[in-house]
């Protein structure tokens, strides 16, 4: 069986025991230190601007029998059911090493940490958060809106066209779009 090519955005959803109460069983335990990525800064500028001070940047997340966290790139929380949201803006490859990050399979152990401790995880593609800032809002908003019924924040997106998907790369592409210089192009540096 052949398996198919992850899009961004990815979803991933845990099991709440209880449709009511959406809180995580392990809460973040305070800031983490993970470099910021290239476009992080500006895109949690537009987090805040339409989710406020539900947003968090670079949250740690201690897993059960681990002995180093997670930080997560953005965490969002709705304040109501107490609903984790991971977000995460994944590039292809890392500017100061040149190796390839965030390839298909790269990641899964991490969104099983996540997700077993009862945090939604939404993976973005970079390149969606530069270009697509509002359009990535749209789709926080309706799945917190899908999840917790808190359907405040998705109609100010009602404008908002549907983000445009973006495959997943494995390691080989990931190394052809470095040496096209890809994110170079729509980080414009």
């Amino acid at each position: 069986m052949v398996k198919s090519t992850p899009i961004y955005p990815i979803l991933f959803i845990p099991s709440f025991p209880s449709p009511k109460n959406l809180s995580p069983s392990i809460k973040p335990s305070g800031s983490g230190n993970a470099p910021l990525g290239a476009s992080e800064e500006q895109f949690g500028a537009v987090l805040r601007h339409y989710f406020g001070d539900w947003v968090m940047a670079q949250q740690e997340m201690l897993p059960s029998h681990h002995e180093r966290p997670y930080t997560a790139d953005f965490v969002i929380v709705e304040p109501t059911t107490g609903l984790h949201l991971d977000i995460e803006v994944d590039e292809s490859h890392c500017f100061s090493t040149g190796e390839p990050t965030h390839c298909i399979g790269d990641d899964d152990y991490r969104n099983k940490c996540f997700v077993d401790a009862l945090w939604v995880v939404i993976r973005l593609a970079e390149e969606q958060v530069v270009s697509q800032p509002e359009r990535c809002c749209r789709f926080i908003a309706n799945v917190l809106a899908s999840l917790s019924g808190n359907k405040s924040l998705s109609s100010q997106f009602a404008h908002v066209p549907q983000l445009t998907p973006v495959k997943q790369w494995s390691r080989r592409q990931a190394a052809s779009l470095k040496k096209k210089k890809y994110r170079q192009g729509y980080l414009n540096v």
